[in-house]
């Protein structure tokens, strides 16, 4: 078993095998207040080799800070997936997970969202976390 991808969304759904998107594959998170909420979606797949299918697996989702201390940790749960009738021997298949925030950001700068599956820990994910630049109104043209 392995991660696929890892992405994040302004909002992300997996309905019926299907990964739905909105927003999604940025790395940069402007925040109006730090420490404050960021509201996105993290949305992931899993390639489940045909021999760990009808099986139960261990996921664990965490975000780190460079230093690979734990900032927030995500969901921890089990992962089964089956066995379709007449997947060929080897196949691998892919299982969705998404976990919707908001996630509380306790400081600006760099983070990994990192997935653990039965104890291995996968490739991370980086973004960055900034404060938000405000917005400058901009005058109305004069008439004349």
């Amino acid at each position: 078993m392995r991660l696929d991808f890892l992405i994040l969304a302004d909002k992300a759904e997996a309905i019926g095998g299907k990964l739905y998107l909105m927003g999604g594959a940025f790395d940069r998170i402007g925040l109006a207040a730090i420490p404050g909420p960021a509201q996105f979606d993290v949305a992931i797949g899993v390639l489940v080799g045909y021999g760990e299918t009808n099986f139960k697996h261990a996921f664990e989702l965490r975000c780190e800070d460079p230093d690979g201390k734990v900032v927030l940790q995500g969901p921890q749960g089990m992962l089964e997936v089956g066995r379709p009738p007449g997947m060929a021997a080897g196949a691998e298949q892919r299982a969705l997970l998404v976990f919707a925030g908001p996630f509380v950001f306790p400081a600006a700068g760099a983070y990994s969202w990192t997935l653990v599956l039965d104890g291995v820990l996968q490739p991370p994910t980086r973004f960055v976390v900034e404060q938000a630049r405000p917005l400058i109104p901009v005058p109305p043209p004069s008439g004349g």
